[in-house]
């Protein structure tokens, strides 16, 4: 809070030193920080990043020392109780950091200390942790096994060659590995992390999904045995404490995590390593809203540390980056060990239905299949949707059964017998009669992760069938124990949502195919066909990693939709082209940026009216400030318009260095902002 002289006779001249804290009170402040005096005796002792006990209104809180400063000594301010630690928790680079995820998010300061820091760190004062027991993926991760040594094909020993000349020089550049599925990037990151460890520096390897985790980090483990740390949501606090104070005192050289462990307290970081760049699981969808890489890219500018994102189908504006050489683009162009990518076969759905084929497994797919298990073989099936049905619609009068608190419609899951909200969790019996009408005709339409698994047993009864989905995780070890029977072959068919679809090394999976390419199309959302363009090639890049013959088949009802098109191809650089030229005419990123600022209150009118004024006070900001080139758009009702019994409504911000109408951006009760939404 802003520092407020008070009438005193004591000289001008005289000065004390000042604190600004980050209170861990969640107070709702803009900055998140206020200000105390530090006591004569703390002088020269407490440092940025100290943990302290300071009071706050009638009650004492602790917090994080954000800066240290010289006030005038006539200024009323509480002063600091105490220094709780000896040396300070936070290293300088990560206070900074913070710094800037609060100012480019537009989040107070204390919220991001509270994403920064592990809830045991915050809380206790000692530094060891007991554990109750340990984590199948920790267990992972201090495996001994040691694999054998890298050797790296041409084009990998360029990307290899090229980037270690900038880790040599500790300079601060970015570079895109864009490889196609299956063409040895991980290798490539096996072999950069071999030359940081032995020059004593450390790595950040960050992947997008918490189910990739285990995968990753047995196969960096069994090369660099005893030399992980994992950060990961899956640990129990106390695991997750221990682990963060390993990493702080530097005991452990590579830290392996997905988006939140961009805040590991690596003292030595020279790498960032992000797999799967462009995956939305790296923004963070809770406040405060950060996105990894964005993160990332100011964490090694200020490190020194290089830059490598890694991805067979890398965001538009990452690819965008390093073409205009803002950023140095690598490419792998080829499977490994001469591999050819699988065929592609596109099935129009509507010629399906034409021949009264309805089935969601089309006759082709079903045929692979068939032919798989008799070679002992194994198939993937994505739907990116789970469940056994989408919706439950009356056919009588129409209604559709809809979540009491949310705009949306619940999704029936035979396991449970009962319909579910995706969003807030709520469930409902599966209705006999229409709540409405009472009619008999009520009936469960649309297909989902759970309806294809019941398909593949009814078609092929003798097929061992697993399911992984977010139903299915129930346990932090539940994917990886998935992964383990399909390595073992101890499954033929595994059907899931995108969590196979990414990472995994299947050598025995030859047939996959994609259930509905259409599910997330026509989302509104810029990034809807980029995102399902990047999903299938990603899935069809699950089958041939082994010497069998393999191949992927895309349902779809619209063949001729441009991310299908150039998937059947793996046509990266294709998609690229046109989807660039759509985001140029309506000015999305990368040319240009989005804060979307959103309201939300159980009275629809005054949440309808709420946003109204803020639109009209954001807009009154921008003529004043004379920023024309900015537009607002709204307010409009949410995409999900009502979310756990509140009408929600939003205002956007369109243009270029958006910041600079950031005072004029609604804050306060109610209010949420999401900066550079994915």
């Amino acid at each position: 809070m802003p520092l407020t002289p008070i009438a005193t006779a004591v000289p001008e001249t005289a000065v004390r030193q000042v604190a600004q804290v980050a209170v861990d009170a969640r107070v709702g402040s803009h900055s998140g920080l206020f200000d105390y005096a530090v006591p004569h005796e703390l002088i020269g002792l407490i440092e940025v990043g100290h943990r302290v006990r300071v009071p706050f209104g009638k009650r004492s809180v602790t917090g994080f020392v954000y800066a240290l400063d010289q006030a005038p000594a006539v200024l009323e301010l509480k002063p600091i109780e105490a220094m709780i630690d000896a040396e300070p928790v936070l290293p300088a680079v990560l206070v900074e950091l913070a710094g800037f995820v609060a100012s480019h998010y537009l989040v107070p300061l204390d919220e991001v200390i509270r994403a920064v820091v592990p809830p045991r760190v915050r809380a206790v004062v000692r530094r060891t942790v007991k554990r109750r027991r340990q984590s199948r993926i920790l267990q992972k991760a201090n495996a001994v096994t040691v694999s054998a040594a890298i050797v790296l094909e041409p084009a990998q020993l360029a990307a290899r060659e090229r980037i270690s000349v900038a880790i040599a020089r500790q300079e601060s550049e970015v570079f895109l590995l864009h490889g196609v599925t299956g063409s040895g990037k991980t290798e490539v990151y096996l072999a950069l992390l071999d030359e940081v460890l032995a020059a004593g520096g450390q790595a950040l390897v960050l992947v997008p999904e918490i189910a990739l985790t285990p995968q990753t980090v047995g196969r960096f483990a069994a090369r660099f045995p005893g030399r992980l740390a994992v950060l990961h949501s899956g640990l129990t606090e106390a695991e997750r404490a221990a682990e963060w104070w390993r990493i702080r005192r530097g005991e452990a050289d590579i830290v392996i995590g997905p988006r939140t462990a961009v805040f590991a307290p690596l003292p030595r970081l020279r790498l960032i390593l992000i797999d799967e760049e462009e995956s939305s699981a790296f923004k963070q969808e809770r406040m405060p809203r950060y996105h990894a890489p964005t993160v990332a890219r100011w964490l090694a500018r200020r490190t020194r540390s290089v830059l490598v994102f890694g991805s067979a189908t890398p965001s538009v504006a990452t690819y965008s980056a390093a073409l205009s050489d803002r950023e140095h683009l690598l490419e792998l162009p080829h499977r490994a060990q001469g591999r050819p990518l699988p065929p592609v076969t596109v099935v129009d759905m509507r010629a399906e239905l034409a021949a009264q084929q309805f089935s969601p497994l089309s006759r082709e797919l079903q045929a692979a299949i068939g032919g798989s298990l008799e070679r002992q073989e194994q198939s993937i099936l994505f739907l990116n949707r789970r469940g056994l049905a989408t919706f439950v619609l009356c056919r009588d009068c129409g209604a559709v059964r809809e979540c009491p608190h949310c705009s949306v419609a619940l999704v029936y899951h035979a396991s449970l017998n009962r319909l579910q909200c995706h969003y807030c969790g709520s469930q409902e019996p599966m209705p006999r009669r229409c709540p409405p009408c009472g009619s008999r005709y009520i009936k469960s339409f649309g297909i989902g992760t759970e309806r294809v698994e019941h398909e593949v047993r009814a078609l092929f009864p003798s097929a061992r069938v697993l399911r992984l989905d977010r139903d299915v995780m129930k346990t932090a070890d539940a994917a990886d124990l998935v992964f383990e029977r399909m390595v073992s072959g101890e499954a033929d068919v595994l059907v899931g949502t995108q969590v196979v679809a990414k990472g995994l090394d299947l050598p025995r999976v030859t047939t996959v195919g994609v259930v509905n390419a259409d599910t997330g199309l026509h989302f509104p959302d810029y990034r809807s066909s980029e995102r399902t363009f990047s999903l299938l090639t990603q899935v069809a890049g699950r089958a041939g990693r082994g010497t069998r013959a393999s191949q992927v088949f895309i349902q779809t009802y619209t063949p001729e939709h441009p991310a299908i098109r150039h998937a059947r191809y793996h046509d990266y650089r294709g998609f690229y082209r046109e989807e660039l030229e759509v985001r140029r005419t309506y000015r999305f990123p990368p040319f240009g940026e989005l804060i979307v600022a959103t309201y939300g209150h159980r009275d629809e009118a005054r949440a309808e009216l709420e946003a109204k004024t803020a639109t009209e006070h954001l807009r009154a900001t921008i003529a004043l400030l004379k920023l024309g080139d900015i537009e607002v758009l709204g307010p409009s009702p949410a995409f999900v318009y009502r979310l756990k019994d509140e009408f929600r409504f939003e205002v956007t911000l369109k243009g270029t260095d958006l910041h600079r109408a950031a005072d004029g951006l609604p804050r306060g009760r109610g209010w949420s902002l999401d900066v550079d939404p994915m």
